[in-house]
């Protein structure tokens, strides 16, 4: 009962449900995904959304095919669910996909659940198949077909790295209210903690777990595209620069503290025009081919990072091998970009 006790007043005091849901209709706008969140007992805490079109992206089908009850008090949801890596995973019959994401208070304590969905993985039936759907939910085929035009295809992989950085921008979040809560009752009286001394404590804080997100998120972009070696450079906005915030599988002395002007470089570009480029060995649009000398990278790829139609960032990847899986992936990296923005805003 203790522990119960504890669990509810941590979650009394984490889930400010106007934030929560201001930050989760963030994410769902850009994903396209349906998340709401439970407590740790599977009960509803903030419901799954829908937009001003009516859009619910798979709403619809959490009653009728995965036979979720949002009224009963006593309902745990979490009963459809079973264990499926670190996160928690429920199929229903026609094959779509939901999956939890644990919220913790520490490491053993889960105090409430991200749930996310639903989603197709890989591919849709045949429209033979959805008619079949129709006549065992009861409803007409093309009103079936506009909904399941709401819902989401996604590779296993996509949805590996979705979970993934959403997992972790939750726990930054909650990692910050922690430690600002744990600041706010040491407290040393409140003249002590000033606003000023709070809020420093609280930008440093955020940084430490930005520099945290941006590895989360570059590690995620490398195991999409299969690249050896990537880069995130966020804008200096005094200088006018960009510079390497966090990289992997490059030289020090290249990525350490390295920086480019705006409009220079093929990073420098791609942040000035808003522009990605892939290129292919030294072949790529002509306003950085006069750049492209190191045929050792066989592609690449330079994403800018923008929120508000303001660049803030370039997402860079590299693969020295033949037939790499960059250019396969504009899609997928311009659409992570997005995903990137808004995980920076939540922090």
């Amino acid at each position: 009962m203790k522990n119960q006790e504890y669990l509810q007043q941590f979650l009394d005091q984490l889930v400010n449900k106007d934030k929560w849901t201001d930050f989760l209709r963030r994410f769902i706008d850009v994903l396209r995904i349906n998340i709401f969140v439970v407590d740790y007992n599977g009960k509803l805490l903030i419901p799954p959304y829908r937009d001003s079109l009516d859009r619910g992206y798979g709403v619809e089908f959490l009653t009728a095919s995965f036979s979720f009850d949002f009224s009963g008090q006593e309902y745990n949801m979490l009963e459809e669910f079973i264990q499926h890596g670190q996160y928690l995973e429920a199929k229903d019959s026609f094959d779509f996909h939901m999956f939890a994401i644990p919220v913790k208070a520490d490491v053993e304590k889960t105090v409430a659940y991200l749930i996310v969905g639903p989603v197709i993985l890989n591919k849709r039936w045949d429209n033979e198949d959805y008619m079949n759907m129709a006549n065992r939910l009861h409803i007409e085929f093309d009103d079936l077909i506009d909904r399941i035009l709401e819902i989401k295809v996604v590779s296993f992989v996509s949805m590996k790295a979705i979970l993934d950085l959403l997992a972790k921008v939750v726990k930054d979040i909650v990692d910050l209210n922690v430690e600002m809560k744990r600041l706010h009752r040491k407290n040393y009286n409140k003249e002590v903690l000033s606003k000023e001394i709070a809020e420093t404590a609280k930008d440093l804080y955020a940084t430490i777990h930005l520099d945290e997100l941006l590895i989360t998120i570059l590690d995620v972009a490398l195991n999409l595209t299969q690249a050896e070696s990537g880069s995130i450079m966020l804008l200096d906005e005094r200088a006018g620069e960009l510079v390497v915030k966090v990289s992997r599988g490059m030289p020090e002395e290249v990525s350490q503290g390295a920086r480019n002007k705006i409009g220079e470089g093929i990073s420098g570009i791609a942040a000035r025009d808003n522009t990605s480029f892939v290129i292919s060995g030294r072949e790529g649009d002509p306003r950085i081919k006069y750049l492209l000398k190191r045929p050792s990278i066989k592609q690449s790829m330079v994403v800018p990072l923008s929120a508000q139609n303001r660049v803030f960032g370039v997402l860079n990847l590299h693969t020295e091998k033949a037939g790499g899986q960059i250019s396969a992936n504009v899609g997928n990296l311009e659409h992570l970009s997005k995903l990137i923005s808004t995980a920076i805003h939540s922090i």
